[in-house]
């Protein structure tokens, strides 16, 4: 093709706008029910908005979940039988066939080294006014020995309830990540687009960060004093595409597979909360320990070390690393003095 062909080309694929002249595949409609959803790093999409009345309210559009606040069009339950496969950065529901039954669309992988949260957490507008939001509290170790993260568990016992009740959400988990998502079985206080209420229920979750898509299987009712184990298993290996499976031991129907998705690598513990509004908000006890903390890399078991870090100190929280040992390790979160 001549030169001139290709200048042809490249004019026709410019088209002029308010705003100025630009390509035209940067040009994009937005049909009535839609609207344009703008995250803290400044990434643009479609989404759909839910009306009632008449009317639309954006802010009824948003809900909490591990990692901050995002669209709940974005939110995505993934039942019993069904995987979450990432196949080409693609997010597909599969059911116990192999069939796609949902397209989730693509997930563009994050560049860099550092893992995706607590940097990407989303913290809501109406938080402005409560006591610290996000990750309060938190332990992390990175997996540099060169081979895959095989087996990640901790075990921790579910806390007393709040003494007061303000629309609190609290979130206890262990858990892994990488610069795009991450993937964690979550003890939940509250109510999250799980579910949920005034009580404690366990839910696994592999979630983007900055209000991009979250995934969940369904919300499980636990009780104070019951102890949850949260694994998360490698179940194969092909090339860069790993499948993993994350849920609580011993509890019928929880579970979350993925396959084809990249590397987790960031083991954590964390305390995550949003709407405390004070510090008899968080659970009537001292702390939670995460215990007989146990990681293998491959058949291998590697030697750990644990970073606290305390981002919230509003109650006097904090972090302990208690042991290093692998396995047997534990690491305490301490909601008060």
């Amino acid at each position: 093709m001549s030169d001139e062909s290709d200048d042809t080309t490249r004019k026709e694929e410019l088209v002029i706008t308010p705003g100025g002249t630009r390509p035209k595949d940067r040009v994009h409609l937005v049909r009535p029910g839609e609207a344009v959803y703008v995250d803290e790093s400044g990434n643009a999409r479609i989404i759909p908005r839910e009306q009632g009345g008449g009317t639309v309210n954006m802010a009824e559009d948003m809900v909490l979940t591990p990692g901050g606040y995002r669209p709940r069009s974005l939110v995505h339950l993934i039942e019993p039988g069904h995987v979450l496969d990432g196949t080409g950065g693609r997010h597909q529901k599969l059911d116990p066939s192999g069939r796609a039954v949902a397209d989730f669309g693509l997930i563009p992988t994050r560049p860099g080294n550092e893992p995706l949260m607590p940097r990407n957490v989303t913290i809501p507008p109406r938080e402005g006014a409560t006591l610290g939001s996000g990750w309060i509290v938190d332990a992390h170790w990175n997996n540099t020995t060169g081979s895959p993260i095989s087996s990640f568990t901790t075990a921790w016992v579910v806390p007393p309830a709040p003494v007061t009740q303000s629309g609190q959400l609290i979130y206890l988990f262990n858990g892994i990540e990488n610069s795009t998502m991450i993937y964690q079985p979550v003890l939940q206080w509250g109510s999250s687009p799980a579910g949920g209420g005034n009580y404690w229920g366990v839910a696994n979750w592999y979630v983007d960060g900055a209000g991009g898509p979250a995934f969940h299987d369904q919300l499980i009712p636990v009780n104070p004093g019951d102890t949850v184990v949260g694994v998360m298993t490698l179940t194969g290996q092909s090339g860069s595409s790993f499948s993993y499976y994350c849920q609580f031991q011993g509890i019928a129907n929880s579970g979350l597979p993925i396959q084809n998705v990249q590397e987790l690598t960031w083991c954590i513990q964390t305390l995550e909360a949003y709407g405390i509004t004070q510090c008899s908000d968080y659970p009537n006890t001292t702390g939670t320990a995460f215990g007989e903390i146990s990681i293998q890399t491959g058949s291998s078991t590697p030697t750990l070390n644990w970073t606290p870090v305390i981002s919230v100190t509003d109650c006097g929280q904090h972090v302990v690393v208690v042991s290093n040992s692998n396995p047997g390790g534990q690491v305490d979160i301490y909601y008060g003095m």
